[in-house]
């Protein structure tokens, strides 16, 4: 028989406590035509050494985690899309790519201003790690309807855009992601994200514990959000795209 067992936050790792309590939460992903498993597997290789240093990152950022979580939810876009800042900044909301890419979700100026972010030489809303989430996640929803609820095609045209993914698509007569020729890149930073979704998404006892929702604090007011000191030194943590 089965039973279920109820896990207070404090008794399990952050990273997969929220995890859970999206699950909770009925967020739960339509994750078909799933990338390759082996390349899967080497991505899960290459991210398995720095999973403390993630972990860390995740739980001294959770406040703002279960704040993306909510938003997930209201745009009823899969849970495991919070952890796609984890890939692009490692939470770093000051990052900066060398393609002017910028902040927690690494938005380029054209896409920030596509979904009314203000970009400009006196202010950018990109840095701004609440109104930018609201950017990303309207961005994120648009490219998840558009290409069928795949997560591994929205991931792609999140990374590639969708002009590229689409161009794609009609040239291998087909959506499964594995038929499609795009850039070495965006191959990878799928693989790595669904490798961060194994490394976290499943608890080794191999059960989903059932998390109270009561036990996380409720959403976050936008003026309430301040820098914490990492607990550990992370500043050699690039994002994880980069290892």
């Amino acid at each position: 028989m089965l039973t279920c067992q109820r896990i207070f936050l404090r008794d399990i790792p952050f990273a997969q406590a929220l995890l859970f309590f999206a699950l909770s939460l009925g967020l739960s992903a339509q994750i078909y035509a799933q990338p390759n498993a082996v390349k899967i597997e080497q991505q899960y290789a290459t991210l398995l050494p720095h999973q403390t240093q993630i972990e860390q990152r995740l739980t001294e950022n959770q406040s703002l985690i279960q704040y993306i979580l909510r938003r997930l939810r209201h745009y009823q876009l899969p849970a495991q899309l919070a952890l796609l800042p984890m890939l692009e900044s490692s939470f770093n909301v000051d990052a900066v790519s060398p393609a002017k890419a910028g902040g927690l979700w690494q938005l380029i100026p054209e896409t920030a201003r596509r979904f009314d972010l203000v970009v400009n030489q006196e202010q950018d809303q990109r840095f701004d790690p609440y109104v930018s989430t609201e950017a990303a996640l309207r961005y994120l929803h648009f490219l998840y309807h558009k290409f069928d609820r795949n997560l591994a095609l929205t991931l792609a045209a999140y990374n590639a855009g969708e002009g590229r993914v689409w161009r794609a698509q009609h040239k291998a007569g087909n959506t499964l992601f594995s038929e499609l020729k795009l850039p070495q890149e965006t191959d990878r930073y799928v693989h790595r994200f669904f490798a961060l979704i194994r490394l976290f998404g499943v608890p080794k006892q191999g059960s989903w514990p059932v998390v109270p929702s009561g036990s996380l604090p409720s959403t976050p007011m936008i003026n309430q959000y301040q820098k914490r000191p990492a607990l550990i030194d992370l500043s050699p943590l690039p994002p994880l795209i980069d290892l």
